[in-house]
Formats: structure tokens, C-alpha cells, sequence
């Protein structure tokens, strides 16, 4: 019997720390020096992998070292929150019997913490941290757990993770409120861009 899931990026998606994105940002560019980018430039040019929006400004920064500054930074940029609504939707979706994951490109050193922190830790089957090229682990999770792809969704705040959710056979959710620009974000052309989590069980309820 297959069964139907929903796998969510995690930062920009579920959890609100673009703030910390800026000051890793912030304190990164001026470290391997350049000046820093605005919040709107960021918004236009990041995306996954996330490799390319750091060579997009640093041609010869290596992914090992790059991995290394994140890190630093992110364990002093301060705390983050889930955005709101967010706990409603995950447990609305596992009562209906949605399998879920988190699939992400955060450090687990800063990942599996603010996982516990969001109150639905024990409703998450798998989280997988410190991914680069996505569509892999969606596959992966597709033959581990016996997906129906026609009834489960990635869901995730850039082109690239729209990108790896199409190339993995998923249905795809873009949504507004991450990392990257919407208008940006529409170019990748999801099956779905919504403005606010919420609207997940509209679509699930059409397609049910």
C-alpha cells in the first residue's frame, strides 16, 4: 500500500530566521571581503542549491569551507521562531494521515534543536539535514517509506526546491513567505504558490 506525505523545507518555510540568514549574510561577506546585500537582493538571487547563490559572489569559495562559515555564524546569530499557523497545519495533516518530513539544507546542529522547539517534533517520521542537491533524498524517501506521488507534496520557499521536487516526481507548493522573491519563485512554476501555510488544506481537500 502506498502512502501519501508531505515533505516541508524548513528554513523559510516553516521556520521564520530569514532575520539570522541576514546577519550570517552579514557578517560572511564582509569576512571573505565584500560588502554585504540588502534583504531585497538576497530575496532575487538565493536558492537552492545553496551553493549558488554563495558563488554568485564568491566564485572560488569551496561548499567545505562555505559549510564552515555558515555554521559559525548561524550558532551566534540568535533564535528563530515557526511561524504562525504552522503547528495547526502539520497536525491538521497528520490526523489525516499524511505522512511527514522535513527535508533541509540548515547544520543538524541547528536544525534537530529548533525541530524539538516547534512542539511537533513527534509527528515528524524522518529529518534529514545538511542536504545540498535535494531531488536525491526526495527519491530516497519516496522508496523508503512507499510514496504515492500523485498524493504527496514538497513544499519549499525557492526555485530549486521546486526544481528538486519536479525532478524527484512530486507534486510541488512554492510558498511566498521565504527566502526567495515570489515573483522569482512563480518562474519555477509549482503546482501550487500559496501565501500562507493554511491554504495547504484547501488543496489537499480538492484533491481528496
Amino acid at each position: 500500500m502506498k502512502n501519501k506525505a508531505f515533505i516541508f523545507d524548513w528554513s523559510g518555510t516553516l521556520c521564520d530566521n530569514f532575520h539570522l540568514f541576514k546577519k550570517v549574510v552579514d557578517n560572511i561577506f564582509p569576512e571573505l571581503g565584500r560588502e554585504t546585500i540588502s534583504k531585497n537582493e538576497i530575496k532575487k538571487n538565493f536558492t537552492l542549491p545553496y551553493m549558488k547563490f554563495w558563488n554568485k559572489y564568491f566564485p572560488e569559495l569551496s561548499k567545505e569551507k562555505q559549510d564552515i562559515l555558515y555554521e559559525k555564524h548561524l550558532q551566534n546569530a540568535g533564535t528563530a521562531d515557526i511561524y504562525p499557523q504552522v503547528s495547526e497545519t502539520i497536525k491538521y495533516l497528520h490526523k489525516n494521515n499524511y505522512l511527514l518530513f522535513i527535508l533541509s539544507s540548515d547544520p543538524l546542529s541547528t536544525l534537530l534543536p529548533d525541530i524539538k522547539k516547534s512542539g511537533f517534533a513527534k509527528l515528524i517520521s524522518k529529518t534529514i539535514g545538511e542536504v545540498h542537491e535535494k531531488q536525491n533524498n526526495l527519491i530516497s524517501l519516496s522508496e523508503e517509506y512507499s510514496l504515492d506521488k500523485n498524493l504527496s507534496y514538497y513544499v519549499g520557499d525557492t526555485f530549486g526546491d521546486v526544481e528538486a521536487g519536479k525532478i524527484a516526481g512530486f507534486k510541488t507548493i512554492g510558498i511566498s513567505w521565504g527566502y526567495q522573491d515570489k515573483n522569482e519563485l512563480a518562474k519555477s512554476k509549482p503546482n501550487y504558490l500559496i501565501d500562507d501555510i493554511v491554504e495547504i488544506k484547501d488543496i489537499i481537500n480538492k484533491t481528496t
